[in-house]
Order: C-alpha cells, then structure tokens, then sequence
C-alpha cells in the first residue's frame, strides 16, 4: 500500500478507479481493507481513496488519536491527492471522522455517507473504556479480535471474518485502548444540524452495536438526510451483505 507523510504521521491508504473521488473511513480496529468490495464494485465510476487511520493497518501513531486528528488527516491525505471536493463515507467511528471532517471544511464534502455510525455513545463510554482494559489486561490481541468478530460479523464466511480479527490482531493494545477513549468520549451531536451536504445513514437491522434507532435519531438530527435499512446486516454492513451495501451508495452518490 502507498503512504503519505502528513501531520507528523505516515498515512497509509489505498487508491483505485476513475471519477469523483470518495473517501472511505473505516472502523475500530480495522482498516483500509473493509472496503475491499465496495471498491471493486464502485471503481469504475468514482476513485476510491481508502485511509488507514492511525494506530491502524499501516499508519503511523506518534502524534496520538483524535477524532480531529483522523479528521486532519483524512483532509491532507485529499489534499495530497490533488482532491478539493470529494464524498465521504464512514463507517461506525468513521462516521464520527466524516461528521467532524465536514465541520471542518464543510467546503469540500459533496456528501457524506454514515453506516453504523453514531453521534455519542453518552455514559456508556466510560464504562465500556474500562471494561476493555480490563479485558485487554489479560487477554491476547488474536484472542479479542477473534471474539469481536465473532460477536460482530454475521456473515459466516471464514475469510470475512478473519479480516477483522487479524486486523485488530495486528494493533498494540495501546493504540487500540487510545483510539476506544478517543471515540467512546467524542460527541459530535452539536455539529449534525449544521450539515449542508446531501446525507445517507445506513443502518443494518441486525447491528447491536449501533442499532437502527441510533440511525434514526442522526438522520433525524441532520437537515434532509435519507435513512436506510438493510436488512440482515449487522454493524459491518459492507461485509455482511456487500450489494446491497454497494446498491444504496450507487443509488445516493450520484445524486449528491
């Protein structure tokens, strides 16, 4: 994968298709290959800019996480890229990313796409901070990736699974444990009324980590955006059910 160096960090990321450039943000504990499908489906109408947030697949962390700093960062990678206006979809935490990145420099977002996102988790994130250091005080990285695909991935195939709990398997538990603080406290409710570009949330029906009534209430939040439910997918939608994940983008992005 090619990197860039911006704000202090080496920014891994990949790059493929033609067309108007979108960029994809993925959640904890993965990285840039959680797009693999849309990106297959989608190249050859839009370039697809996949970034590995920092602590994650190839990216650096030496500067700390910050749901502004993953923000920055996803904005100098575009930048870099020669990319002025692009979309933007997020998935779970990348919702938090593409939400604050727009509130940065609204300028440049011609939509933004949020799956299985969320705009606070409220007084549950302290809690669920300490209980995963707990865990991770004992037990392996392989081990906890493991049980968080397991408890997470409906989709039964060996290898989608696998991509989840490798990639975390592949993260310190530092930059784990800091990115869980990071986007466990963030709140981004107060920047969601102030979104101007065209919006989807997408929800799976199955996701218990960010349900659809967590769905409504950001659609219902953010001025004129299109709520939709995929049925059978749970927090990952793109891996458990990748066309019709891939269907709705092709239904909302040329519109935006």
């Amino acid at each position: 994968m090619p990197a860039l160096k911006l704000n202090g960090e080496t920014i891994s990321f990949e790059s493929a298709g033609v067309g108007t450039p979108v960029l994809l943000l993925h959640s904890l504990g993965t990285h840039a290959g959680l797009w693999a499908s849309t990106v297959a489906a989608l190249s050859d109408r839009f370039e697809l800019v996949a970034m590995d947030c920092r602590g994650h697949g190839g990216s650096s962390n030496h500067a700390g996480f910050s749901v502004e700093a993953i923000a920055g960062d996803g904005l100098a990678l575009m930048s870099a890229l020669g990319h002025e206006r692009f979309h933007v979809v997020g998935c779970s935490m990348g919702g938090l990313f593409a939400v604050t990145l727009n509130a940065m420099e609204p300028a440049r977002c011609l939509s933004l796409t949020l799956a299985g996102a969320y705009a606070t988790v409220g007084a549950a994130g302290p809690l669920r901070i300490a209980a995963t250091r707990e865990i991770l005080g004992t037990m392996p990285m392989a081990e906890f990736g493991r049980r968080y695909a397991d408890d997470t991935v409906i989709s039964a195939d060996i290898g989608i699974r696998a991509l989840v709990a490798d990639s975390i398997a592949a993260m310190t538990r530092d930059d784990y444990l800091q990115t869980l603080e990071a986007i466990l406290t963030a709140d981004v409710s107060a920047s969601l009324t102030d979104v101007a570009a065209p919006t989807l949330v997408l929800v799976g029906t199955e996701d218990r980590r960010a349900p659809p009534a967590v769905a409504r209430g950001l659609a219902d939040a953010i001025p004129g955006a299109v709520l939709c439910e995929l049925q059978g997918a749970g927090h990952l939608a793109m891996l458990d059910e990748p066309a019709a994940f891939v269907r709705e983008l092709e239904r909302f992005l040329p519109k935006a």
